[in-house]
């Protein structure tokens, strides 16, 4: 079980993960009816899930594919 909060979790790895290429997004999420660190990447693939750890700070890590995020258009 956790013993960290997972907004203090998400602030002290989001930069460390965000630097890993293909990672468009970090965000709190849920799993299984427990909280997770939800990691959206441009493409899921074996090479590059080996660079996102399972884990941080007791939380499960989740990978969404998402592809490119972009802002709409007003």
């Amino acid at each position: 079980m956790p013993r960290r909060n997972i907004k203090g979790v998400l602030k002290r790895h989001t930069a460390e993960l965000m630097e890993v290429p293909g990672v468009v997004g970090v965000a709190q999420g849920e799993s299984q009816g427990r909280l997770c660190v939800r990691v959206f990447v441009v493409e899921r693939n074996p090479e590059f899930l080996r660079r996102i750890p399972s884990a941080l700070e007791g939380y499960p890590v989740q990978v969404e594919e998402s592809g490119e995020f972009r802002a709409l258009g007003t």
